[in-house]
């Protein structure tokens, strides 16, 4: 008798479980418009669409997982991004603290996204840049590959970190 109330009570709980809806955020993520700016004379420029996500405690990782999907269809009329086969793989991990978020990329990077170093860049750091700014505590964002920001910087033609050696541990990533 035991045994047949836990199942039951059990059923119920699951199936109430399991029956609710996830509760879900509104993003903004920020691609280049080839509508907005079909010249594209600033190629660091960047327009917002929104997108309804589920609900997490990790903004940024998922802000940031969601423009690496690139523009939905839909979206792609209007905007576009670089697409899941270059991006996929690239982010080892998203830290946040101190109003900065500290990008961390796996050395896939190099090989995914080479033109992201170009002049332009495809804008790719200004999408990340502004995706991941618009949230009330990130003001700024570093970046590093395996943990190093001298190795991403050297990558995209700067040298070494720019920033202080504190800034630039490999601690932050």
């Amino acid at each position: 008798m035991k045994l047949l109330c836990l199942m039951l009570t059990l059923t119920v709980f699951a199936s109430v479980a399991f029956g609710q809806k996830g509760e879900t955020m509104t993003i903004k993520l920020y691609f280049h418009s080839d509508k907005l700016d079909p010249e594209w004379d600033d190629c660091n420029k960047v327009y917002p669409v929104t997108r309804t996500i589920p609900k997490t405690a990790a903004v940024a990782s998922a802000a940031l997982d969601e423009l690496l999907k690139g523009p939905t269809t839909d979206e792609a009329k209007s905007f576009s991004g670089f697409a899941p086969a270059e991006t996929n793989g690239i982010v080892k991990s998203v830290k946040v603290k101190n109003g900065a978020a500290f990008v961390n990329f796996t050395k896939v990077v190099y090989q995914q996204m080479g033109n992201a170093t170009t002049s332009c860049g495809g804008g790719f750091f200004s999408m990340v840049d502004a995706t991941l700014m618009q949230f009330p505590t990130i003001k700024k964002v570093y970046y590093a590959i395996e943990g190093s920001s001298n190795d991403f910087y050297e990558w995209v033609q700067v040298g070494e970190c720019p920033y202080s050696k504190k800034i630039c541990a490999s601690t932050n990533f």
